[in-house]
């Protein structure tokens, strides 16, 4: 059971907050002032006494602002309000109304666990950002102040339920199939709370090698690329020295054409290092993730030092989108998004969302979200061909002109062969088209696209905000419309289509969400 505990007086954090408020101020004055750290090391010895001084004193006003900050800043509920009350020459005062708050997430780090405390965020619609937020509580506290939260929202759910709004959801009961004894037993020593959830997944070791081999290696290259270019510039900056010419000597080349042999061995490698750094950042962030279907939503628990807990609460859940990569595919796996109407879009490691799950927790998911689903009637449509041509000029000609002009220097006649890319982009821009499908019944949308990473999406008319046709450069209002369904959490476009099936799509959904008395969250 949660503890009791009574909000209605002004509740400060557990003295550990002061520890990590310390932190947090100590990691922003070191991402400002990080490039002096080679001078130190590297630089003339007598500015070292200097520097140790400098940071002396940062640390001794951060600490004593650390202090301040901890006794300033107190929360409370007051007339079915959150109230934040912060700030040391500058006072603030934030004011939440519970039935607008969205989601209150839970975060353990190493020193979250050592003290026995956990971070809470606390998302609201409506602002540009989260909230607020708590450095650290006691976890009997937290679980408290979610369970105050939540009972405002049931009381609000209660009352639109008793006015025949709400369609029916899965209950818990129903999904208690997908767990197993063994995993029923493991869910009892969950580190965070667990009380009148159901386990319907638990990513095993080797589904998470299979999450994070399937990951966007690419995208890691990049990032590594990013940051060792930026901080190649600020060392030369900072130490007056010439990196280009130090590298030239390093690899005994005297111009930058002698490069291109070493790219064909420095490509590879970086790639192993983006495959290895991945992997282990699938590890970091997914490690023992444990998908909880609770009587309000989901909720899903996971993390190797920092174990997170975000929830979906299942009337804020706009639509569910879900995609598979060809390794994915190859795994029978697929990703899956639950998109919440909130004050941000939730991505990165706080994203509510599956980073990999099989089909049954899938299709638990789609049952949850729409129940009526598998009783629906589905019309399928296609989309003109006239994407092929958007498509192919989107991703031929101009990749083409770039490549021929970077590799001109070093391939010489040779550098032809990248028109050939002309051919491959007409090849899968015909097949992005012959695989983009949308289904539409009475009460909701399915869309189904793409060659190498394949996307789905399931939306239900009532968490329609409004729908929108456009026409773009190469289209005209007698040819091709592009359809856009708007929702709290995002947008679902179809491309271009007819006018007329275009206007009868935006008339008929319009109909649907004026006449359908269902909240959209």
């Amino acid at each position: 059971m949660t503890e009791q505990h009574s909000f209605s007086q002004p509740t400060r954090q557990s003295p550990a907050a002061i520890v990590f408020i310390l932190g947090r101020v100590l990691r922003m004055l070191i991402r400002q002032v990080w490039y002096i750290i080679p001078i130190l090391l590297f630089g003339k010895k007598g500015n070292i006494s200097g520097f140790t001084i400098f940071f002396l004193g940062l640390a001794l006003v951060s600490a004593t602002m650390s202090l301040l900050n901890y006794f300033k800043l107190y929360f409370y509920i007051k007339d079915g309000e959150l109230v934040l009350e912060k700030g040391v020459f500058r006072k603030s005062k934030i004011t939440v109304p519970l039935e607008r708050i969205q989601t209150v997430n839970f975060k353990q780090n190493i020193l979250h666990q050592v003290f026995n405390v956990v971070a809470v965020d606390i998302d609201t619609a409506g602002s540009s950002a989260k909230e607020f937020s708590l450095h650290a509580i006691s976890k009997p506290l937290a679980e408290a102040l979610r369970e105050e939260v939540g009972r405002s929202s049931t009381v609000r759910q209660s009352v639109v339920d008793s006015q025949g709004g709400v369609g029916s959801s899965t209950p818990v009961s129903d999904m208690g199939s997908l767990q197993s004894n063994d995993e029923a037993h493991e869910s009892q020593h969950s580190q965070l709370s667990t009380v009148n959830s159901q386990l319907i997944f638990h990513l095993r070791p080797l589904d998470l090698v299979k999450i994070g081999a399937s990951q966007n290696h690419f995208r890691t290259a990049g990032i590594i690329m990013a940051f060792f270019l930026g901080f190649a510039d600020d060392l030369e900056q900072a130490m007056g020295i010439d990196l280009e010419k130090k590298l030239n000597w390093w690899l005994g080349t005297t111009d930058g054409s002698d490069l291109l042999n070493w790219l064909f061995i420095g490509i590879p490698f970086l790639l192993f290092v983006s495959f290895v750094g991945t992997l282990f950042r699938t590890v970091l962030q997914y490690f023992d993730l444990r998908f909880w279907r609770t009587e309000r939503g989901f909720k899903i628990v996971s993390g190797l030092f920092t174990r997170q807990e975000v929830s979906a609460i299942l009337t804020k859940i706009q639509y569910v989108e879900w995609s598979s990569s060809p390794l994915m595919r190859l795994f029978k796996m697929v990703k899956v998004r639950l998109p919440q109407a909130s004050s941000v879009e939730m991505t990165g490691k706080l994203s509510v969302g599956l980073p990999g799950c099989y089909e049954p927790q899938l299709t638990a998911v789609r049952a949850a979200y729409f129940p009526e689903e598998s009783e629906q009637t589905w019309t399928r449509h296609g989309i003109a061909g006239f994407n092929i041509w958007l498509r192919f000029l989107t991703i031929g000609p101009l990749p083409s002109l770039v490549l021929v002009l970077i590799t001109k220097s070093w391939l010489g006649a040779w550098v032809h062969i990248w028109w050939a890319w002309l051919l491959l982009a007409a090849l899968l821009a015909w097949q992005w088209q012959r695989t983009w499908y949308w289904h539409v019944s009475e009460e909701g949308l399915r869309a189904e696209w793409g060659v190498w990473q394949r996307k789905s999406v399931l939306l239900q008319w009532h968490k329609v905000q409004s729908v929108s046709t456009h026409w773009g450069f190469f289209s005209s209002p007698t040819g091709r419309s592009k359809l856009s369904f708007y929702t709290a959490a995002g947008v679902v476009h179809i491309p271009y289509i007819s006018v007329a099936m275009a206007a009868a799509m935006q008339d008929f959904v319009l109909y649907k969400v004026e006449t359908d008395e269902r909240e959209w969250m």
